[in-house]
């Protein structure tokens, strides 16, 4: 339902039982919030917030709650007729949809030495923003 969070706090944990935040971060998981490394680090870092913003912009974008494969692979090679939410009926700006669905896949990067860092995407976000 609408204004339902998707993402959960790592830091809930202080307040409930282990096996309470266990369960929201599988739940997290299986939504594909959490970044790559967490499964094996189990650790939380900006990277890792990075990684959720880029997933929920690829959502935003796509109109789409699950973000497979071909939807990534959709969004890399820029074809925007099979990424583009199709409700809006080809109303939007190309270059804006490139603008952010690049963003997008850059904080998604498998690899979170490759991703942005909360300033450079709030830094791109803005001067796309002003530029627009």
């Amino acid at each position: 339902s609408p204004y339902n969070p998707l993402i959960s706090d790592s830091g809930l944990h202080n307040l409930l039982a282990d096996d309470i935040v266990f369960s929201m971060l599988k739940a997290s998981a299986a939504m594909g919030y959490l970044a790559p490394e967490y499964t094996t680090t189990g650790r939380f870092t900006e990277k890792s917030d990075v990684y959720a913003f880029g997933m929920i912009v690829l959502q935003i974008l796509s109109g789409k709650r699950n973000i497979t494969q071909l939807i990534r692979h959709a969004a890399e090679s820029c074809r925007y007729e099979d990424f583009i939410d199709a409700n809006l009926g080809g109303n939007f700006s190309e270059s804006e949809a490139d603008k952010f669905g690049r963003i997008a896949l850059r904080c998604t990067n498998e690899s979170p030495i490759h991703r942005p860092t909360a300033e450079t995407v709030m830094q791109e976000l803005s001067e796309s923003i002003v530029a627009a």
